[in-house]
């Protein structure tokens, strides 16, 4: 497929294609920020309340469109629309209100105890979904040949259950009634099909790939499943309790990547790096705490377990330090400064030089 703003689209999807499977078509994947002389086009509107600003699918999707003729899409790098409320957004599905603040959102928890979400279904008829919806359908009708529209970030399994009975409950539920953390987070998962294909079933019937908030790419179903709350709990209690809901869901997918968010999660790494569902990782270390080359063991025991990942670089200088120690296959290289199109472009030729001696 062809998009207005990323000409070479099909090539980068072919990349990313093998990368799931830790192969090289010609280089390692590359994300870069490119300096553009462009001028971001706002859309002329102003909002009484913040709540309205989120909530204005028309106004997110022409802030979006405004930003186009100012980007450089380079390497992997491609326009991508994701319809966002926040991330409890699932929360409201089980009767949860959402709080908006100017970056971000968040649920009011609702649930006494984690054995009160046991018979409630959810509702994806509500005032937050149906935004979700009508931003997705209208990105994906006004994106069409120019940008790729993306599923909402949709914190699920143990994240979803916190979001309803709020983190520090659910960690007295753990130590109190673990077995009912454990079934509500059974049940919430059973109706994981039914909430991504909601939205999933819109972008394929356009003929679109699938991508989420992480500019990940696949021709079919897949996502970046995540947890954040795991950084609160052990790894047993992880064992006892998500850890088999994150494998239901990565099942599910054709393509799966899962979001290990912060140091204090880095103690399930193993557990995560044991599952045949899971094919990938993005290891976020969190501000404060880089550059990438400061993890040089994390990434070395991800590739070891045959997982591919997203290598998060401060700039182009700590990601080709980070070369010194890993293959080219299975990489995916997010550089975090910006760079003009002639330094892109050399890093990007440098990279396949590499990779090409690395392989050879």
């Amino acid at each position: 497929m062809q998009l207005q703003y990323k000409g070479d689209f099909d090539e980068a999807l072919k990349r990313f294609e093998g990368w799931w499977d830790c192969q090289i078509i010609d280089r390692p994947l590359v994300s870069i920020s490119v300096k553009s002389d462009g001028a971001v086009k706002l859309p002329a509107k102003s909002h009484p309340t913040i709540r309205q600003k989120w909530m204005d699918v028309q106004y997110n999707v022409e802030l979006f469109e405004g930003s186009l003729d100012a980007a450089v899409f380079l390497g992997e790098t491609f326009p991508k629309f994701s319809p966002n409320l926040g991330p409890d957004v699932c929360a409201s599905l089980f009767g949860a209100e959402l709080k908006f603040s100017a970056r971000t959102s968040w649920s009011v928890p609702i649930l006494e105890s984690s054995r009160q979400i046991l018979g409630r279904k959810p509702d994806l008829d509500n005032v937050y979904w149906q935004t979700i919806r009508d931003m997705t359908d209208l990105s994906l009708q006004r994106g069409a040949g120019r940008w790729v529209t993306g599923i909402t970030d949709m914190h699920t399994n143990g994240d979803l259950l916190a979001a309803l009975r709020g983190p520090m409950e659910l960690c007295l539920d753990l130590a109190d009634d673990i077995e009912a953390v454990r079934a509500g987070c059974e049940h919430v998962t059973d109706f994981f099909p039914t909430i991504y294909e909601d939205l999933w079933g819109r972008i394929e019937a356009a003929g679109m790939p699938a991508t989420t908030f992480c500019p990940i790419l696949h021709a079919g179903r897949s996502y970046m499943t995540s947890c954040d709350f795991i950084c609160l709990i052990s790894p047993e209690m992880l064992a006892k309790t998500i850890l088999p809901s994150i494998v239901r869901e990565a099942g599910y997918l054709e393509r799966s990547m899962f979001h290990l968010d912060g140091p204090g999660a880095l103690v399930h790494l193993d557990a995560l790096l044991e599952l045949d569902e899971l094919d990938g990782v993005q290891w976020v270390y969190g501000a404060g705490k880089g550059p990438g080359g400061r993890w040089v063991d994390v990434y070395k025991k991800i590739q070891a377990a045959g997982k591919c990942m997203q290598l998060k670089c401060r700039d182009i200088d700590d990601a080709v330090a980070l070369t010194e120690h890993l293959r080219p296959e299975g990489l995916w290289f997010t550089i975090g400064a910006e760079y003009s199109r002639d330094e892109a472009e050399a890093f990007l030729a440098w990279i396949g030089r590499w990779a090409a001696g690395k392989r050879g």
